[in-house]
């Protein structure tokens, strides 16, 4: 999507025409240096800013003010790229041009100001009732983890993978800091997000420029201009192989392999390690899923994820108690086969296949390409496009790809198994 950055005062917005859509995306997106001890505060605003407001005081007020505005979609999410907390809040509405009604648009902008700047709130601080309706859903997710061998493992593991940085990545809950929490730290994280967060807004359809300038003229909403900001970081650092064995008293033995990879998360990068990822433990033809689960039946299940946030890579399986050394002994040749360059041009250009099918797959969904244009702003400080993103998919080689997978080493091998 092409982006225009509008000349007004105090304020960055930017606007994504489109005329294939028959909806009106907006994004607000607050961008602050992460503090690990906020991270508690910082998600629970994600839901708290989206249930009611001090016009609409409860969920049923809320549903139904969007629901008499042609079923208004809004959502908030809070996620790390790097050093940068990102907390961005969608709402998406019907495109007045459609409707025999005028405002619509004036309404939803104006529902979605009310959201983010006049949160309910009693005495001047964000009710109590609802940060404890919130510690109370973290506290079920985390007994739902300790229920879920397969979860609880995933979320030990990744404590031990990021152990020298774990600070520094933003695992929610943060467990140390959630006793913490209440309606007083929300409301100063509240606080700090609104008056010194960095603020961006980005507006995606099919829409008069002028007239979208005068609504955002008039609300004066204002922005603070952040340096230093670093959204391509690594924080992992090479390491002895770190290895954790945890037994339980039955159930499959559940293994984590996490690798540290000496480069950042650069465009050429992620791009190299997504098709990587795709082609080794990605889809049911990959390295990882014909030659672990199929041909050796070494595992239940197999798979590898790239996380290009934190440029963290690993892989995830379940397997027998007696297989467990073998098998990681096996993915461990696995990736040596591949580092030397043992990759055949199907397995390369299927992955290529897959990934561009996913991408294609985006332009059905303004949403999902506002926010690939946001995040590919933020990151990189030019626009998304996807026919750019094709070309650098079909002309990046296996040797493009070997050049960074052979800068990745075996970090942490998790292992949760039975007491037998």
């Amino acid at each position: 999507m092409k982006i225009h950055k509008r000349d007004i005062p105090g304020i960055e917005l930017f606007y994504l025409p489109n005329k294939k859509f028959k909806t009106i995306d907006f994004a607000f997106v607050f961008t602050n240096k992460f503090v690990d001890e906020e991270l508690n505060e910082r998600q629970f605003l994600t839901e708290i800013l989206t249930e009611s407001t001090q016009k609409y005081r409860n969920s049923e007020q809320m549903s139904l003010v969007c629901d008499n505005l042609y079923g208004i979609d809004k959502a908030c999410s809070y996620n790390l790229s790097g050093d940068v907390g990102i907390t961005t809040v969608l709402l998406r509405c019907i495109n007045e041009k459609y409707l025999d009604e005028e405002g619509i648009t004036d309404k939803a902008l104006n529902l979605l100001i009310e959201m983010i700047y006049n949160p309910k709130k009693n005495k001047g601080l964000i009710p109590l009732a609802a940060v404890k309706d919130q510690k109370n859903q973290t506290e079920q997710f985390i007994l739902s983890i300790k229920q879920n061998k397969t979860a609880y493992a995933y979320y030990e593991f990744m404590k031990h993978f990021t152990k020298d940085f774990e600070d520094k990545v933003g695992i929610f809950p943060r467990l140390n800091h959630l006793s913490k929490v209440d309606n007083l730290t929300v409301t100063k994280v509240y606080e700090k997000m609104i008056k010194e967060d960095r603020l961006q807004i980005f507006v995606s359809g099919d829409f008069d420029f002028e007239k979208m300038d005068e609504f955002f003229k008039k609300h004066q909403l204002k922005t603070n201009v952040l340096e230093g900001f670093e959204y391509l970081k690594n924080y992992g650092k090479r390491r002895d192989l770190y290895e954790v064995l945890e037994r339980s008293s039955n159930g499959q033995t559940r293994i984590y392999l996490g690798y540290y990879l000496d480069f950042l998360p650069k465009k050429n990068n992620v791009i190299a390690m997504k098709i990587f990822d795709e082609l080794f433990g990605g889809f049911e033809y990959s390295r990882l899923f014909v030659n672990i689960r199929e041909k050796l039946q070494l595992s239940y299940y197999v798979y590898s994820r790239y996380n290009e946030d934190n440029n963290l890579f690993f892989v995830g399986l379940e397997t027998s108690k007696n297989n467990a050394k073998k098998a990681i002994s096996e993915i461990d040749s696995e990736l040596k086969k591949c580092q030397q360059g043992e990759i055949s041009e199907e397995l390369f250009l299927q992955a290529k296949t897959n990934i561009i099918k996913r991408i294609e797959a985006k332009k059905d969904s303004q949403t999902a390409g506002l926010i690939q244009s946001i995040v590919n702003f933020l990151k990189y400080g030019s626009e998304y496009s996807e026919d750019e993103m094709l070309r650098d998919l079909e002309i990046i080689s296996i040797d493009d790809v070997l050049s960074v997978i052979r800068r990745i080493s075996l970090d942490t091998v998790y292992i949760y198994t039975n007491e037998e």
